[in-house]
């Protein structure tokens, strides 16, 4: 997995290296230019370069920059929108190499020299950014966006603030961001991310991530098949999991069986709906789950729950919520969290909750919530916009307070337990219809029943989604994907791990 840090934690981890004597700024910022250079070689090869440059250390990186490519004899150029007597610090020693080596740096950027180039290279501001990017700095960036040449951001597009991925003002649109030891949170946080085109990071020390620890990570394909479960030669049905899913009602059938079918997918042994009566004629579209009648009604009652809670023994598993409507289902969740079973608890099972957040107190360490924005807010009483602002220390907050994992869904969903998140960034606008969720929740149902923990569960289960979603995209465009596509997909996906 690689960290992501915030704008505080970046200059932190360099504040300690500095002090240490493990590195000094001035090298850091060659570095980083090397970086620059390196991705401006891979992507960019061959087409004149204009590099600008701000009066911060991001203008500093920029600077040295100008120096390499033009001492390798690079065809570049720059413009330096800042007073080159008022440069402080690295910044000045960098304009000052630059100017020795005849660097070509013009003191404003002129649609003649947007013209002249191939590529932009937008090193205006970096982890720094605190105020609006306005006057000079915002008809820049306004100038680069509308040329229709290819942008190269150095650490960040100017205008996105590092941490939350708000945008300040004017912003630069990047087709590439080079980044610099760790990602940002802004760098996968909306607004911001979609700002950034493709992220790539480049090292300024060896020293490796450390996964065990309190921060925030991007989940990436080889951390995601570590966690899947080895299928041996001699398994059989009862050894991959049996999951019990407490879903469906009368208005929403699909959903049962969206769920139960993204369950199979992911390979749990035996799957069990358990259903409202009106929903079990539905299951003979899908004869590998048993469909077990609860009652005779269309909707959960007292009597759906009593006999839902007697299928719960013997089970690895059970998911609850998943289009269970408007019916009554306390009972049963409060009996599911009793049993202490791995458990994923999703829409309505959340709505009814919110109503009795008594629950809350219930829930434990092998419980997984997947919210969307507006479930959270309803748990937790604070407006979608609160949680957007921050959803990453949302997660983490509530996790922790409830003792159990949260996914918080979204473009970028962020999965706690407390201690650590990891962001899954997997995923297309395709997913933004009706049973997705249902999917997702039967995934990490049946990697519960197949001996994950909730973490882990929850973290693959939104990767794999993803993934799957990416691969029927390949097929489907995002306005024709649907659930069931993706469930297709799924497949597809895994025998790739």
């Amino acid at each position: 997995m690689k960290r992501v840090v915030t704008a505080e934690e970046m200059r932190a981890f360099e504040r300690e290296r500095f002090a240490d004597g493990r590195a000094n700024s001035l090298d850091w910022m060659e570095r980083a230019a090397l970086g620059a250079d390196a991705v401006l070689r891979e992507r960019y090869a061959g087409l004149r370069a204009l590099v600008v440059c701000g009066g911060g250390n991001n203008g500093g990186d920029g600077l040295a920059l100008l120096r390499i490519l033009t001492g390798r004899g690079a065809d570049a150029e720059g413009a330096l929108l800042a007073d080159p007597e008022r440069l402080k610090g690295d910044a000045r020693t960098n304009w000052l190499r630059a100017a020795a080596c005849g660097v070509p740096i013009a003191n404003e950027l002129t649609n003649e020299a947007i013209a002249r180039c191939g590529v932009l290279v937008d090193a205006l501001f970096g982890t720094g950014l605190s105020r609006p990017v306005a006057g000079a700095y915002a008809e820049a960036v306004e100038k680069m966006n509308a040329s229709g040449k290819p942008i190269l951001a150095v650490d960040l597009p100017s205008g996105v603030e590092a941490t939350t991925g708000a945008i300040l003002g004017a912003c630069g649109r990047a087709e590439t961001t080079v980044t610099f030891q760790f990602y940002k949170r802004g760098q996968f946080l909306f607004p911001g991310r979609s700002f950034c085109g493709e992220t790539i990071v480049w090292p300024l020390t060896d020293e490796p991530d450390d996964p065990s620890g309190e921060g925030v990570y991007l989940m990436r394909r080889e951390d995601v098949a570590r966690l899947l479960p080895p299928r041996p030669a001699d398994s059989h049905k009862g050894r991959n999991g049996r999951a019990l899913l407490c879903v469906g009602s009368a208005r929403y059938t699909g959903a049962a069986l969206l769920c139960a079918g993204a369950a199979l997918r992911t390979g749990a042994g035996l799957v069990t709906a358990a259903v409202p009566g009106s929903v079990k004629q539905a299951f003979s579209a899908l004869p590998e789950a048993c469909a077990s009648a609860v009652n005779n009604g269309g909707d959960w009652d007292e009597t759906a729950c009593g006999n839902a809670s007697r299928l719960l023994e013997k089970q690895n598993a059970v998911c609850a919520g998943c289009g269970a409507g408007d019916g009554d289902m306390l009972p049963l969740i409060r009996d599911i969290l009793q049993t202490r079973l791995p458990a994923v608890l999703d829409a309505d099972a959340l709505n009814r909750i919110a109503v009795r957040k008594e629950l809350l107190d219930e829930l434990h360490d092998r419980v997984v919530l997947t919210p969307h924005v507006g479930e959270m807010a309803r748990l937790t009483g604070e407006s979608a916009e609160e949680i957007l602002s921050d959803p990453v220390e949302t997660a983490r907050r509530y996790a922790k307070e409830w003792n159990c994992v949260v996914l918080l869904k979204g473009a970028t969903s962020c999965i706690s337990d407390g201690r650590s998140v990891r962001l899954n960034t997997t995923g297309n606008p395709g997913l933004a219809k009706g049973g997705s969720g249902d999917v997702l929740a039967g995934m990490i149902t049946a990697l519960l029943a197949q001996g994950l923990s909730a973490f882990d569960a929850a973290c693959a289960g939104a990767y794999l989604l993803g993934v799957s979603a990416d691969e029927a995209l390949l097929l489907l465009g995002t306005r024709m994907l649907t659930a069931r596509d993706v469930i297709d997909a799924v497949r597809q996906t895994l025998e790739q791990f």
